[in-house]
């Protein structure tokens, strides 16, 4: 998991061209032009703009994936992401091929919290729960990049 400001990830150059190059998409892309929902990019690339209202930890949920990496960009509003490793969680839901998805059970032990501008790269080994609140719920505008690995 790799996780920063937006701006800092790009400039620091320390990260894969290939990331490298996904983040600056994200940071060239005018993202006020698209409603929520899915957007295909290409074969190998999309994205969700998601729009939701941040919940309690135990109105969440924990997955990860394996054909894509997610790259979360916050664009608006303020949210608490849990994260772990996969190792520590128990599975709740296999592999779902068509979602990419596995789903978890497991406490929150570790929380990251999204402003506008931040991001965060989660790879297959990373479980993460998205949506939480953070000082009080609100809404929260987002981008999920999906890069197939």
């Amino acid at each position: 998991m790799i996780v920063g400001r937006l701006i800092d990830l790009i400039e620091s150059q320390s990260l894969t061209e290939r990331l490298q190059s996904k983040l600056q998409l994200l940071k060239e892309t005018d993202f006020s032009k698209y409603m929520a929902g899915r957007h295909e990019l290409s074969e190998e690339l999309f994205f969700f703009l998601n729009e939701y209202e941040t919940k309690a930890a135990e109105e969440c949920f924990w997955e990860a994936h394996q054909k894509y990496l997610d790259f979360h960009f916050i664009l608006e509003g303020k949210e608490n992401i849990a994260v772990d490793h996969i190792e520590h969680q128990r599975v709740k839901e296999a592999y779902n091929d068509e979602k990419d998805a596995v789903f978890f059970d497991g406490d929150v032990h570790s929380i990251i919290t999204m402003n506008p501008g931040d991001a965060m790269i989660c790879f297959p080994e990373d479980s993460h729960m998205a949506g939480i609140i953070a000082e009080e719920s609100q809404k929260v505008r987002k981008v999920v990049l999906k890069v197939k690995m």
